[in-house]
């Protein structure tokens, strides 16, 4: 009798252990010593994980780089194997995992389409009935009979994709491959993996964009140095929760920045970001504290949220006309919003000595990720930039419905028949 599975993926209690050598040649010592002396260390990249997901469902996996979600994939797909533990997947099984895996460098973009179509068990002339959809999606002209080590990451992106999702694969598995894309190609993508998602596809998805999870995701894993610390169907809560956790973002790293008169680093917050700063420093912006309406600090907001932002500055002497202005950037790098004090007919002169000037608005933007970036000059006479803080902080939008367009303005519609 044919065993019938109801789940997709089972992985039980699953372990990954690597041993770590200082020196090449410790591998070598340790192997030939007679007393059987260790001269490696032991690093579990997985832990005890298990889980389980329903055919058709789709999961996202959020962690912080090296949390071992690539490892996780990695085995699903069977690149790699566990050191203990089961996994079980049912069906036929596309991935794309990192740019180049499984793909010959050598071999031309359509010659890399049959040699994907032999590891997945098709034959040639199955794969031929294929071809001209991978093509078409790929849309990489008169490149896809060039060998693949001439394609950008972009390109390649476009051919892996293409090949993944049009071998009708029981289990799509994504690992943050469609991070290189454009924007019109990233779109095409999620709206060709909604379409699989109607079919049945199970799918698991990877992505540092809390928000694409949150949109396309039934369910959420959110992993930390290599176990699954939360499985949630109520994705905007793991979601939220992962961010201010994981992340280690909120609010300034010592409370309100009020009582500060330091700088304070959010290197934190920012990830893998790093703050470019100058300007004459003879007056500095200390910290930034973004409040909710309620007063509370936070960097966790929603659409259309009232926003204070309380800027602290330490003065080292007398200004007579000062302007502070900001600017919230998307991940692409895409001013989207930002105020200045002259704009907003505000007038700033500074003796020495602390200040705090705040900036209050409506948070009219679509969820996302957002930088603040902020800067502070002198106009006493010829323009001197005092100081310049590029990022300073990150903030996360998510929640309200799925909009276009970086500016969130959700329309009610009203249908009336006038004849």
């Amino acid at each position: 009798m044919t065993e019938v599975f109801e789940d997709a993926i089972v992985v039980s209690n699953i372990c990954k252990l690597y041993r770590l050598y200082d020196k090449p040649v410790d591998r070598l010592i340790e192997a030939l010593s007679l007393f059987g002396k260790r001269r490696h260390h032991d690093f579990h990249a997985l832990s005890d994980v298990s889980f389980t997901v329903k055919k058709g469902q789709t999961v996202g996996i959020l962690g912080k780089n090296g949390a071992g979600k690539s490892t996780l994939l990695k085995i699903l797909t069977g690149v790699l194997t566990p050191t203990s533990g089961d996994v079980k997947v049912s069906g036929r099984v596309a991935s794309l995992l990192e740019l180049g895996a499984g793909f010959n460098p050598d071999y031309t973009g359509m010659e890399n389409i049959y040699f994907q179509g032999t590891l997945m068990g098709y034959s040639h002339a199955e794969m031929q009935l294929r071809v001209s959809a991978i093509t078409e999606f790929a849309d990489i002209g008169e490149f896809i009979n060039q060998p693949v080590r001439m394609y950008s990451s972009g390109m390649f992106a476009r051919l892996a994709f293409s090949v993944a999702i049009n071998i009708d694969p029981d289990v799509l598995i994504v690992d943050e491959a469609l991070s290189v894309g454009d924007a019109g190609f990233q779109l095409k993508c999620m709206l060709r993996m909604k379409y699989m998602q109607e079919r049945g596809t199970t799918i698991l998805f990877v992505s540092h964009d809390t928000q694409s999870v949150i949109r396309f995701c039934q369910a959420v894993i959110v992993m930390q140095a290599g176990r699954i610390i939360d499985y949630s169907a109520d994705v905007l809560a793991a979601t939220k929760n992962y961010e201010k956790n994981i992340r280690n973002t909120g609010s300034s790293p010592m409370g309100l920045a009020e009582e500060l008169h330091v700088d304070v680093s959010y290197e934190k917050e920012l990830g893998d970001i790093s703050e470019v700063r100058f300007g004459s420093g003879e007056a500095k912006i200390n910290a930034v504290d973004f409040l909710d309406a309620a007063g509370v600090p936070t960097n966790h907001f929603e659409p259309m949220d009232e926003v204070t932002m309380n800027c602290y500055i330490q003065s080292r002497a007398e200004f007579s006309n000062v302007v502070i202005g900001y600017s919230l950037r998307n991940a692409k790098g895409v001013d989207v919003a930002g105020d200045n004090s002259l704009l907003a007919g505000g007038e700033i002169s500074f003796e020495e000595g602390a200040y705090k000037v705040s900036f209050s608005y409506s948070l009219n933007v679509a969820p996302g990720e957002y930088f603040l970036y902020i800067g502070m000059a002198s106009l006493d006479g010829e323009r001197v930039e005092l100081d310049q803080r590029w990022p300073l902080r990150k903030m996360s939008v998510s929640g309200g419905r799925q909009a276009v367009g970086v500016a969130y303005c959700p329309s009610t519609v009203n249908v009336v028949k006038v004849a």
